[in-house]
């Protein structure tokens, strides 16, 4: 298993989406993330793959998993949309992290997940950073467990009509 352990700041929207990119598909249960106002931080631990350690990034053979710690400074609100906060243990995969121009508030950073839910971040300057703690080890659920799922049902005739 390999010790190699990620660390990325970002300081602009394309650092952001390297960020995005390496979280893609991270679990994470809500109760994992935390914001802080009088400290005007946001802060998760992820589980994420570590796809940038394989041959192939789009095959799942070998593929591993860490925990990430992924903070945002300089928060000065959260909002969220489709999730109860108080459903701690309400387990949500990210799909990705976008930015857009605000109003009160320069940046709006998005974290998007499945299931139509989103947690946006509104603060005045991209101040983040992605670190990998604990020990990899193999996946016990790889994202491609989800996509042959989805294609077994549309073999079965269980999937919805497009």
């Amino acid at each position: 298993m390999s010790h190699e352990r990620l660390r990325l700041k970002a300081a602009d929207p394309q650092d952001l989406a390297v960020i995005a990119a390496c979280l893609q598909d991270a679990r994470i249960p809500l109760r994992e993330m935390a914001f802080m106002p009088g400290e005007r931080r946001f802060a998760a631990a992820f589980v994420r793959y570590r796809r940038e350690l394989l041959a192939d990034p789009t095959s799942c053979v070998g593929l591993t998993e860490c925990p990430s710690a992924l903070v945002f400074e300089g928060v000065a609100e959260v909002k969220y949309r489709g999730l109860d906060p108080n459903d701690l243990d309400r387990e949500l995969c990210l799909l990705t992290i976008a930015t857009e121009p605000g109003r009160r508030h320069l940046i709006h950073i998005d974290l998007v997940f499945e299931g139509d839910v989103w947690i946006q971040l509104r603060t005045d300057a991209i101040r983040c950073r992605l670190e990998d703690f604990g020990e990899a080890v193999p996946c016990r659920r790889t994202p491609c467990d989800h996509f042959a799922q989805a294609s077994y049902a549309e073999l079965a005739g269980d999937a919805a009509p497009a």
